[in-house]
Order: C-alpha cells, then structure tokens, then sequence
C-alpha cells in the first residue's frame, strides 16, 4: 500500500486522474489473495498488483474505461478454465476485483490519499472503506476516529489481514510493517537490511561499535543505534511483536542479548552461529536460570536452510525465515482484528 499511496500523491499533485484496483473476494487458488491492490493511471499501470498475466492486463484496460467520477464496479474473473469466457489462467479459482475511481479534483479523495500516506509514514494502525457501488472511500485512524466519511470503530471489529465486505463496502486494514530489531552491523547484517525494508519489515539496527553503527551503512534502516548490549532495552523499546535477530561479532555478546530477551516472549529470536557456538551459549543461559522451552524458541542456526554460505547468501535465508514466521503469525490471527481498537 505504500507504493500506491505514493503513486496516488503523485497523480493528484499533476492533476491526473486514478483508479483503485483491489481484490475483494478470492476463491480457490489464484496469482495474489484477497485485499491486494494496485493503482492505475490513464498511461497504464502506476504501482503494486493484482496477480500480473492477463487478469492484470484485462483489469488495467477495464480500469482505462471507467469514467472520472465516483462510482464504483465489480468484475469477477474464473481461473478454472472451466468458463468459455476465461482468461486462459488455469490457477482452479477465482476472484472479484473492486474498480474505485479516483478523481484529482475530488477532495475527499485529496484528503484520504494526504492522511493515509501519514498514516503509512508513521506505521500507524487505520483501516480504509470503499464503497462498493457508490465509489466512497472512508478512513479511520489507529483511536477509532473517523478521519474522513462514517466508518467507526464498530465496522472494523474483526476485520483481519485481507479485509471484509460488509454492509455494501469492503473494509480493509492499512498494512502495519513489523519491526526488526537486528544487533550486529557486520557484513552479513549489511546485506540483511536492504533485502529486509524490500519485503516491508521496518528495521532498527543495535550496534556496540562506533564504527558499524553508521546509518551510512544501512541507508534502508529506519533507526542505527549506538548501544550496550548488556541494557538493550535501555536504548530501545523492545516490543512483544518485534523479530529480533542477533548477529554480533562474538558469542558472549550473543549470551548477553539472549539472557535478557528470553526471559520474555517476543514474535521471533534468530541467533546466528555453529551448532558448537550455540551449544556453548546454551549451556549457560540454562545455569543464568533460562528454560529450556525459552532456548528452544530461539531459530538457531538462523535462516532457511537453503545452503547459504556468503554474507548476500545468508540475508536472502535469514530474510526467507523471517516472511515464513510473519505468514505463519498471521494466518494464526486469521480473521481477528489486527489492532488494538
């Protein structure tokens, strides 16, 4: 959502005029779930996706006939290959793309587009609305406050990842980026960033030498923090939803991290290191009082075992990891509300 949004602020501030296309409904399998989304400008496609091949190219044409003003449409797509009217997509299921026009001279469109990029800016939880004939579109901030239209806090209660049609409008979250504490700024943690911020993880990067905490070295990162590892929680506010992983330049430093963060609960801890190193450490966060059902938490060695060996090698594995637990995370939530409204 964050490239759409921005393409969207583009598009209004020359003017031009913009459809919404988003995956309202998802049946069987297909090339991308329900609430994805991508933007679509008179010269053609303007950011993210809807699946690609021809449901992608069928819907950018549809989108280009649409006229300028707010009333939305429905276009459902079999990918059975069982319609005679396919689009030669065999995936066995189908969807239903939602068209909402948006209008540069609009201004409750101007205004949803300014408040939604700050809400994506500053990782604040908020849920949009599009109507589903009528083409209106509502937002509603992290407090439950209706920034724009009626929406309130009553219509998101239960409203998961990839959003709900209710009440003649779909309702879909404003993707929130999960954060990565990552300590260690060597090479390994050089090549993870980048590959990290690609696939939408917020990255703060920990660091007890001067000379690798330099945001110079990690350009995507959000934060590069100078720190002790002995009082982490001293220099960040450690949250239970956040990914730590932990690749220091030494394993004492890797004991003192993991001696303090398993005594809590967080949504992943990966350590990397030999199973000799890990073995070491271990045996003496159990006499530190750690159980062993907190050390067996940690992923150690970390990354997906893909037969990484290099610096570039071992950010795409440890990066692989990090996605499967996020996935994993979400479809244990399912269809629960993902924020504290």
């Amino acid at each position: 959502m964050e490239k759409i949004a921005e393409a969207l602020q583009k598009q209004l501030a020359e003017g031009k005029n913009s459809v919404l296309v988003t995956i309202i409904e998802q049946a069987g399998s297909a090339p991308r779930g329900q609430g994805t989304q991508m933007l679509v400008g008179a010269d053609g496609l303007l950011a993210g996706t809807v699946g690609g091949g021809a449901i992608e190219a069928s819907a950018i044409a549809r989108a280009g006939e649409l006229p300028p003003h707010r009333e939305s449409a429905e276009i459902s797509y079999d990918l059975s290959g069982e319609d005679k009217a396919d689009l030669g997509m065999v995936c066995g299921g189908g969807v239903t793309l939602l068209f909402t026009p948006l209008p540069a001279a609009d201004e409750t469109v101007r205004s949803v587009a300014d408040l939604l990029a700050i809400s994506i800016r500053e990782n604040r939880q908020g849920f949009i609305r599009l109507g589903l004939t009528d083409g209106s579109l509502d937002l509603l901030d992290e407090d439950g406050n209706a920034l724009t239209g009626g929406i309130t806090k009553e219509d998101v209660k239960d409203v998961g990842y990839g959003g709900r049609t209710q009440g003649g409008c779909f309702i879909l979250p404003i993707p929130l980026k999960q954060r990565v504490i990552l300590c260690g700024g060597g090479h390994v943690a050089q090549r993870l960033v980048p590959v990290l911020t690609g696939v939408d993880f917020r990255v703060t990067v920990a660091e007890n030498r001067r000379e690798f905490a330099r945001e110079e070295l990690f350009p995507t990162a959000e934060r590069v923090q100078l720190v002790e590892y002995t009082r982490l929680a001293d220099y960040i506010d450690l949250q239970r939803s956040d990914f730590i992983v932990i690749m220091t330049h030494g394993h004492i430093h890797d004991y003192i991290l993991q001696e303090q963060l398993l005594r809590d609960d967080y949504a992943y801890i990966g350590v990397m290191g030999s199973r000799r190193k890990i073995a070491a450490v271990n045996e003496k966060l159990a006499a530190a009082g750690i159980s062993r059902e907190a050390m067996e938490r940690v992923h150690t060695p970390i990354g997906t075992a893909i037969g990484a060996a290099t610096p570039a090698e071992i950010a795409i594995s440890v990066a692989a990891e990090c996605i499967a637990v996020r996935a994993e995370r979400r479809k244990l939530i399912g269809r629960a509300c993902p924020s504290t409204l």
